[in-house]
Parts: structure tokens; C-alpha cells; sequence
């Protein structure tokens, strides 16, 4: 068996499909044949929106083809071979069936796909990505098959937040700073820590388990977070009114609105969204500028233009083209 992921969001789940047995095989037997088509899944271009195919083969399809890699990626502007691997993923999105979440557990509104065109959606991503590749090399992510125990969090239970009750707060596995410089914007004050994309990219279960969310919250529950799924208010619009209504009822207070010093730290974030599609965050860092976490990708500091991240509203996020504003995460926050 082979499952196809079609690598494009940042902050709903990737979508998913297995390939039919007998395209699968004659897949996988272009790709031995000219194996310059693909590479490892971890590596990619580290964009918004649409960075290749990810296929990942069982047991069966990796001993038939044992020196290819249990999970690679094809059309994502990385590999020698770059057209050769564009056909490649435009015949397999062609083949393309039922589509279910990539990641493990999520289900409600975002675990469904209908209503999104995204054979166009890969198609135009396939159309730009040689322009995308010719700007910066690839990012390398996690290799590791393992992952390291995860330390105890505070499992949340049903508590108060403003008004909201929560229904069901991730338990925080740990954050990516113990120490925070507190800094100002306007009348509010925050922390802000230095850049620690290890804590994200090191560990295979903690890359392909949190997304933009979690990274912007500083909390990694290894579940995907969605904004307002703790609170039983989840968006089901992809737009700035709805995912940030889902973030303050997790908790986050939308910029004029100041946390209190008694909610330290209190992360500064910004939400970005691609019209109808997809949702992504920023957070401020100490060093001066945004970090953020591209779905099951690595976590960095660059935008689409391989430049380093000053401000988000004026970096190059693709088709994350709406700017909703910037939010404050108080240490209340829930998320799950």
C-alpha cells in the first residue's frame, strides 16, 4: 500500500489518499527507474502552500522496493530530476481518491475537504513551484525514526476563560523556552523567547504533530492544534473573523487588548489567511524577528521569499494574502 499526502496546508490538516495497488507499483517503478525524481520526505522548499507529495509506503511495497525510501517526496521543487517528478505528481493528483486528514485523530469541519478544488489548488502550486525552487535550497527536517519521551504537561480540565467553558484542553507536552525578555508594542507588554526551531524540527512525531498554532502558542500537544477546538468553537470558515474568533475562545486576546502581567509569558502572534482554504500564525521572537511553523513541515524564520521575517504583514506569504491582525497568547490559553 501506498498513501499519497498532498503537502499544502499549514493549519488544517494535509489531506491524504491511498493510491490503487496497480498505480501505486508502476509508480514506484518510475521513481527506481530515475530515482533523481524524489527525495526524502523531510526535505522541502519550507513555503506556504502547496510543497510537494509525500508518499509513504507499508511494509509490502517497501520490501518490493527496497532501496527507496519508506516515505518521499515528489514534485515539491527539490529533487534533480524536477520535471520528471512534476509529471509524477500531476498523474498521481489525477488518481486521486478518498480524501481523509493526514494526521492521526483530527475530525470535525477542517478533516473534510469538500468544497475545495484542490486538484487546482496542486496544479497551480506544480505551475510555480520551478520559480519557488530557483529562489533558496531546500530545508532539511528530522531523519529520526524515534522520538524522545516526552516530558509531563498539566493535562486541562474544565475550567473558566472569560465566559468560555473548556471542553477538552490538550495536555502541554512543553513549550521551546524556559527563559523570556519581556518587550512592548504599544500600551501592551509581552515575552518574547529566542528562536529554538530544534525544539519543533529535532523529532519526527513533534514535526509531523503540531502545526502554525501550536508553534504561535508555544505549546506542543502533538495534536494537530485548531483554534477553538478546546473550546467547542472551532472555525469552519477559513477566514479572519472566524479562525480568530476560535483563537480568543481558546484564550488569545486580539492586539489592542493587553494581558495582564499575571498571564506572563504572553506570546505576540499574528494570523494570516489563504481566502477559503487555509489558516497560518506567526510569533514574535526576541531576536527581532517572526517565527513560524508551516503545517507537518520544520519550523524557521523565512518567508516565501527565502528572506528573514521582519514583518509579517509584509512578507511574502503566497496565498496567505489576508493579514487579520495581531493577537496576544496569555499563559491561560488553552489549545488542543
Amino acid at each position: 500500500m501506498v498513501r499519497v499526502t498532498i503537502d499544502i496546508f499549514s493549519g488544517r490538516p494535509n489531506p491524504s489518499f491511498v493510491l490503487d495497488e496497480r498505480e501505486a507499483q508502476e509508480i514506484l517503478r518510475q521513481i527506481a527507474a530515475t530515482p533523481e525524481t524524489a527525495v526524502s520526505a523531510e526535505r522541502s522548499l519550507g513555503i506556504l502552500g502547496y510543497r510537494g507529495l509525500v508518499l509513504e509506503l507499508d511494509d509490502d511495497a517497501a520490501k518490493k522496493h527496497g532501496h527507496l525510501p519508506r516515505e518521499l517526496r515528489v514534485g515539491g521543487g527539490v529533487a534533480g530530476n524536477e520535471s520528471r517528478g512534476l509529471e509524477i505528481a500531476q498523474r498521481l493528483v489525477e488518481k486521486m481518491g478518498k480524501l481523509v486528514p493526514a494526521v492521526e485523530g483530527v475530525s470535525g469541519p477542517l478533516a473534510s475537504y469538500e468544497g475545495l478544488d484542490l486538484k487546482r489548488l496542486v496544479n497551480e502550486g506544480i505551475n510555480g513551484i520551478s520559480t519557488q525552487a530557483a529562489s533558496f535550497p531546500a530545508q532539511e527536517g528530522t531523519t529520526s525514526t524515534a522520538d524522545a519521551a516526552p516530558a509531563t504537561g498539566d493535562t486541562m480540565t474544565t475550567q473558566a476563560v472569560g465566559d468560555v467553558s473548556i471542553m477538552s484542553g490538550a495536555t502541554v507536552i512543553g513549550t521551546d523556552a524556559s527563559s523570556w525578555t519581556t518587550l512592548t508594542v504599544g500600551s501592551c507588554s509581552y515575552e518574547a523567547s529566542a528562536f529554538n526551531p530544534n525544539f519543533w524540527n529535532a523529532q519526527r512525531t513533534t514535526m509531523r504533530n503540531n502545526n502554525c498554532y501550536n508553534y504561535a502558542s508555544n505549546r506542543r500537544t502533538d495534536t494537530f492544534a485548531q483554534p477553538g477546538r478546546a473550546t467547542g468553537a472551532q472555525a469552519t470558515v477559513m477566514a479572519c473573523s472566524n479562525v480568530g474568533a476560535g483563537a480568543t475562545s481558546d484564550g488569545a486576546l486580539a492586539a489592542p487588548n493587553c494581558a495582564s502581567s499575571t498571564q506572563s509569558p504572553r506570546h505576540y502572534m499574528a494570523l494570516v489567511i489563504w481566502p477559503g482554504t487555509d489558516y497560518h500564525w506567526y510569533r514574535r521572537q526576541s531576536d527581532g524577528f517572526w517565527g513560524h511553523k508551516p503545517g507537518q513541515t520544520a519550523a524557521r524564520n523565512y518567508d516565501n521569499s527565502n528572506n528573514i521575517i521582519y514583518d509579517p504583514q509584509t512578507a511574502n506569504r503566497g496565498g496567505y494574502t489576508d493579514f487579520c491582525g495581531y493577537y496576544f497568547g496569555p499563559s491561560n490559553m488553552v489549545v488542543s
